[in-house]
């Protein structure tokens, strides 16, 4: 009896670490900015992506855990676009390449990186 017991909890341990080891993963996967509180309230993140869109999106994602189920009041907000090339002239090399991609059957180039765009806001919650 001692046996089984010993082989049961030895299964259950490794199966707990396994769901903790699983667990940790999916939350690193999710994109999270740091929060900081400034005075009066206020709490400034930003967000960081490929595009403006996504790094609005990380940086409000920041903001709605920092409130939980308060709201987010979004007090002054910035975007800086740090892309290897100009943004417009970036769009414009990417354009042709999917057009020149799909007439050849090649891939369109990828000049964007995960850093392009920053989304800083100061916000506080109500």
């Amino acid at each position: 009896m001692t046996i089984l017991n010993t082989t049961f909890t030895k299964t259950a341990t490794l199966t707990a670490t396994l769901a903790a080891a699983l667990a940790l993963s999916a939350c690193q996967s999710t994109p999270s900015s740091p929060v900081i509180q400034r005075a009066n309230s206020i709490y400034e993140t930003t967000g960081i992506a490929t595009t403006k869109v996504k790094a609005q999106q990380n940086a409000l994602d920041s903001a709605k855990n920092t409130c939980r189920s308060k709201q987010v009041i979004v007090v002054e907000d910035k975007v800086k676009y740090n892309g290897i090339l100009d943004e417009n002239t970036g769009r414009m090399i990417g354009q042709v390449g999917a057009v020149v991609g799909s007439i050849f059957g090649t891939g369109s180039p990828n000049l964007s990186r995960d850093d392009d765009y920053e989304y800083m806001i100061k916000f506080r919650c109500q």
